[in-house]
Order: structure tokens, then C-alpha cells, then sequence
């Protein structure tokens, strides 16, 4: 298992959480939890960024956006034939074997942190 621990109160957007995740997925599978992500398009790990005020008083802040593996997931819901499911530590894995052509479970995210993989045809 592999997580990132990030202390938002601490993060200046260097964007070095995105990064990472990016070099790790793209072209690596970790079958059965993860296909190969495309280079561009998708961030499992995403930085937002929100700017406050004006000149001279601004005000820059940063959040990492990533899975919150709801408890009540929506995509979970959305699947079909166990294409989404929730392991005994609480983490909801996408099955990309069992997800193929399953546009629906992108579309009910609520954070946006699924998305849909044209060139595989699938929800990640």
C-alpha cells in the first residue's frame, strides 16, 4: 500500500504531490488496482489553487485534491458487477478489468477525483 500523508496547513504549492503521483502511474500498471495513466488529462493527486484579495494585500492558498474514499461512495453505487469495491482498510479501488466502458462511475464523484481514460475506455 501506497499513500501519501500531506499537512495542508503546510502546503505552499510546489506541486511535488502531483508530480509524483504522475511519474508513479504513468507508465507503470499496478494491476489489479491501477492501469497505466495517460500523460496528460488526469491527476489523482491534484493541486488547487485559490487566490484572495488584491494588490497589495493577496492572499494565495493550496489544497491538495485527492480520493476521500467516501464512506458512502457514490461511484461505489454507480458500478456495476463489482467494478468499484472497498477493501478492508477502508480504501475504494477502481477494478480496471471489471470498470471497461463504465462511464458512470466517473460521473458520480462528487470531487472530481475520477477520470475517464478515453484511449482504455475507463473510469480511473
Amino acid at each position: 500500500m501506497k499513500a501519501f500523508l500531506i499537512d495542508v496547513a503546510k502546503c505552499n504549492g510546489c506541486h511535488n504531490c502531483q508530480i509524483s503521483c504522475k511519474d508513479e502511474h504513468c507508465g507503470t500498471e499496478w494491476m489489479p488496482y491501477a492501469a497505466d495513466q495517460p500523460m496528460t488529462g488526469h491527476f489523482w493527486c491534484k493541486v488547487e489553487e485559490k487566490v484572495r484579495g488584491s494588490v497589495p494585500v493577496v492572499r494565495v492558498s493550496y489544497t491538495p485534491l485527492v480520493c476521500g474514499h467516501c464512506d458512502d461512495a457514490p461511484c461505489l453505487a454507480a458500478a456495476k458487477d463489482g467494478a468499484v469495491y472497498r477493501r478492508d482498510d477502508g480504501l475504494v479501488v477502481i477494478d480496471p478489468a471489471k470498470a471497461k466502458g463504465q462511464r458512470a462511475i466517473m460521473d458520480a464523484c462528487p470531487m472530481g477525483a475520477v477520470y475517464w481514460n478515453e484511449e482504455l475506455d475507463l473510469p480511473q
